[in-house]
């Protein structure tokens, strides 16, 4: 069904993104960064990538809605749960098997394609700092937010402890970013080079698919749990 919804301009992209999660396919296709930079209004966002307001207004309002998960409108519980579901599962099964590929890509294909050997060790730190993360959000930080919504009032250390452990994990989401627009960078939008092997070309495809679903996972905390647990924080 198509969204007949009006689009105000100044409306930030995580906002717009959260309250319509197909929009996340049109911003993403556009190269609109609307996770870590989901603070951005519309306005300001077409400006600055030098697109027309009007025909991005206009796609946004043609597109297609979607039954997946609204994260505006989900409790925090729900918000974690998808996080984890969603992504988290993904990338524990994903990137071991991506690794493989791109270090056999590497070895194969990196005497005619040198920048290869700058994929793969970018690849290989997104790799280790995204295990890393996952880790922390969901031995550490998710737990104590979920108490927020269900548990008692946080003491005032345990409430210094989770707005330090987000503005930490939100400057991880601006690294992981940084190594994916590097990979994107490198790999020349992931271009398919005429002698690409099968292995080749499915590698490119995987880190494509990988950075767009990075973007909405970035999105969902940076711009709708995290906030959420904030202001949940100021409630109690």
């Amino acid at each position: 069904m198509t969204t007949t919804t009006t689009i105000d301009p100044e409306t930030s992209l995580g906002r717009l993104v959260g309250d319509h999660p197909e929009f996340a396919a049109v911003f993403e296709s556009l190269g609109i960064d609307y996770c870590c930079g989901g603070d951005t209004s519309l306005r300001r966002a077409c400006t600055e990538n030098d697109l027309e307001l009007d025909t991005v207004v206009e796609r946004l309002a043609t597109t297609d809605s979607t039954d997946e998960l609204a994260p505006a409108e989900a409790s925090i519980t729900e918000l974690v749960d998808d996080v984890v579901e969603t992504h988290h599962d993904y990338l524990r099964a994903e990137l071991p098997s991506l690794e493989r590929t791109v270090r056999k890509v590497a070895r194969v294909h990196g005497d005619t394609h040198p920048e290869l050997e700058a994929i793969e060790a970018t690849f290989l730190e997104l790799q280790e700092e995204v295990t890393h993360h996952i880790a922390d959000e969901e031995e550490t930080v998710f737990p104590e937010i979920r108490k927020l919504e269900n548990g008692a009032p946080p003491t005032a250390p345990e409430e210094a402890r989770i707005r330090e452990a987000i503005a930490h994990l939100e400057e991880e989401h601006d690294d992981a970013a940084a190594h994916l627009e590097e990979i994107r960078t490198l790999s020349d939008g992931y271009a398919v080079p005429s002698d690409a092997c099968t292995s080749y070309r499915n590698m490119l495809d995987r880190l494509q698919l990988l950075e767009a679903d990075m973007h909405r996972h970035v999105h969902k905390e940076n711009n709708v749990l995290f906030p959420r647990a904030e202001r949940a924080l100021e409630s109690c």
